[in-house]
């Protein structure tokens, strides 16, 4: 019996982590569902300027990235089905096997108990009990006798409880092996559906792709239109980055003033009430609350090869998350607004200051909040700016500690 408990065992537990493996990929998989969907919501968007929009590029990248995920985990899902069949074909060829020694004991068991009871009734005719144990020459002699005939009385009990414990153990076996072929059926069924899928998304992967190589090789006949495109984009960028060191630099040099501290040091001084919330903030890494209801990430922090003319290196001191016309931009935290000014070409933007650390919220058309005010974790700060000449509506969201850029995919709550 403890070898059926450690079947039962093993088989239950491989079940129970399969089925925790599986509610991951699960939910990984409609977390990228949502997000091809989105993309292509965001594509449809931009599907007329296609012939001369790099935005359009940047959504079909993020496109073929999720596909691609999308891919992996299918195949890690159908590696998974395929491991968990190969152990239920284990477990049927283990039960067969324990079937088959019960089948022999139960033969075993009924020869012996039928062999039994024709020696009994062989015995029974030629003696009578009672006269059996009155024939006795002593007491100690009657007395072996009764203890003989209790104990042939038991064993005969015995024998058939076991028969009927075998019976029954053979038969809860059968029914776990039929369970489990039926289980191994199923799970074919779902891998082979599970394969038709992949092909699916194969398809539409080489589909995507193809389509990107059509709009890169256009965009790459208008190269040098495009690279003063870029230009103006990075020299925005470094214009965005250099106010946001000055600003950065005015609140450090205003906090030492304030408590009376070195002015040459470039680590900035907080008051108690700053240093609390300061540690909050840097608690929060990886929890933050992301700064959109909904959107995107379609560039990302750090170097980067251009998608389109590869010899050209951009460097993001943020990350762009694309985004619905109208979108309201909100704090990632609890901090006071710093700073609200304008970047030619890229709207305004907003800086909040959170004790050490500063977010940057960048091409907002309007802005609802005023310099100087206390604002909370996931309060409006103000509107998304839709550039109608590209139909791009993306936020540009930056983190800074101190003088030191921070990569906010890595702070902002499963946007890596």
């Amino acid at each position: 019996m403890k070898s059926n408990s450690l079947f039962l065992f093993l088989f239950f537990i491989s079940i129970s982590v399969f089925s925790q493996n599986k509610e991951a990929l699960k939910k990984q998989k409609q977390h990228l569902e949502q997000e091809i969907n989105y993309t292509s919501s965001l594509l449809e968007k931009t599907k007329e300027n296609k012939k001369s929009s790099l935005v359009y590029i940047d959504y079909l990248d993020k496109k073929i990235n999720s596909q691609e995920r999308l891919l992996q985990i299918l195949n890690i899902e159908s590696s998974l089905l395929e491991k968990q069949i190969a152990r239920i074909k284990n477990k049927i060829k283990v039960g067969e096997e324990l079937i088959k020694k019960r089948e022999h004991e139960a033969v075993a068991l009924k020869k012996e108990y039928g062999e039994m009871i024709y020696a009994l009734q062989k015995n029974k005719s030629n003696r009578n009990d009672l006269m059996f144990i009155i024939s006795s020459e002593t007491f100690n002699q009657a007395y072996k006798r009764v203890l003989y005939l209790r104990q042939y009385s038991r064993s005969r009990k015995a024998q058939a409880l076991q028969i009927r414990k075998t019976q029954d153990s053979l038969s809860v076996n059968k029914g776990r092996l039929l369970h489990e072929q039926e289980l191994i059926k199923n799970k074919k069924n779902e891998n082979i559906l599970l394969i038709s899928t992949k092909r699916e998304k194969l398809t539409t992967i080489v589909d995507s792709k193809q389509e990107k190589k059509k709009a890169v090789s256009k965009l790459q006949k208008s190269e040098k239109i495009f690279r003063e495109k870029i230009k103006k984009q990075q020299k925005e960028a470094s214009l965005l980055e250099k106010k946001i060191k000055q600003i950065i630099e005015e609140e450090i040099r205003r906090a030492r003033e304030k408590l009376q501290k070195d002015k040459n040091s470039n680590n900035i001084s907080l008051t108690p009430e700053a240093k609390i919330l300061s540690d909050k903030f840097s608690v929060n890494k990886g929890t933050l609350p992301w700064p959109l209801e909904q959107g995107l990430v379609v560039k990302l922090y750090g170097k980067q090869k251009h998608p389109v003319f590869g010899n050209i290196e951009t460097f993001n001191n943020g990350i762009n998350i694309a985004t619905n016309n109208n979108a309201i931009i909100r704090s990632v935290f609890d901090g006071k607004i710093s700073r609200i000014f304008f970047i030619k070409g890229e709207g305004k933007a907003v800086l909040i200051n959170h004790g050490e650390y500063f977010t940057v919220y960048s091409g907002l058309e309007n802005v609802n909040v005023k310099l100087g005010d206390e604002i909370l974790a996931k309060e409006k700060i103000g509107t998304i700016l839709t550039d109608e000449s590209e139909e791009r509506t993306e936020l540009h969201f930056e983190i800074w500690k101190g003088y030191e850029k921070q990569d906010p995919s890595i702070w902002l709550f499963e946007a890596d």
